[in-house]
């Protein structure tokens, strides 16, 4: 009988602003998101001697150790977002985080979250690491597991057009999720000089050096490369 890999886990953040674009969480390599209930003694003459309880309250913490990865010289983008929240105050330090089994097994939560920040390796043999804890703000829901297995990317429009090199060009779509590595995006058959997942539908990437005209554009996740995508450089 095989036992669960702890790292089936998988978590994904969104802004309080736009909470429907998930954005994956990664590098973690440790993961702890206890529910702790608050027990008040509700012992009487009727108990018998034996000690009883009620759960009045309870409270939940999201622990997160993670290695601070880049790809392109960019760190992670659901990194920067929790990041990016850690000096905020009310909404601004708050964050939309969901965890569950990629497996695909029922456990899967999701809730609001205050944000902390602190790098938890700091010598000169360490690898850069951090500890994100996200301290529950409210509920913490039971959900339907959201995980899927990776389809192939999909591009619905890039703009602005006629882009030349260095400019920046938003390719919108799906299935940007899983896109890493210097192949992930490609305008014909140069990979772009950097990019950026900044949802599973949207990418920002920096046109390469090329000659003006066709560079059809290509993003490529775990499951497969697009179908290219028309597009048009400037010089």
């Amino acid at each position: 009988m095989p036992t669960a890999l702890a790292r089936r886990m998988k978590v994904d953040v969104s802004d309080l602003a736009t909470p429907n674009s998930w954005v994956p969480f990664k590098g973690i390599n440790d993961f702890n998101p206890p529910i702790t209930p608050n027990l008040q003694a509700a012992d009487d003459y009727d108990t018998g001697g034996w000690s009883a309880f009620e759960k009045t309250m309870q409270a939940w913490v999201a622990t997160i150790k993670a290695l601070r990865k880049t790809t392109a010289g960019v760190f992670d983008p659901g990194q920067e977002l929790v990041r990016s929240k850690q000096l905020g105050f009310g909404d601004a330090g708050r964050i939309n985080v969901r965890w569950y089994d990629r497996n695909g097994a029922p456990e899967a939560f999701q809730g609001v979250a205050i944000v902390g920040w602190v790098p938890s390796k700091t010598g000169v043999a360490d690898l850069d690491e951090i500890t994100c804890t996200l301290t529950g703000d409210g509920t913490l829901s039971a959900i339907a597991n959201p995980f899927a297995a990776a389809a192939v990317p999909v591009i619905v429009s890039a703009t602005p057009s006629a882009v030349s090199q260095g400019g920046i060009v938003n390719i919108t779509g799906s299935g940007f999720g899983g896109v890493t590595g210097a192949t992930g995006v490609k305008f014909g058959a140069t990979n772009a000089t950097s990019y950026i997942v900044v949802s599973d539908n949207t990418i920002v990437a920096v046109m390469p050096a090329g000659s003006a005209g066709a560079a059809n554009i290509t993003v490529t996740n775990g499951a497969g490369a697009s179908t290219a995508f028309g597009y048009t450089r400037g010089a």
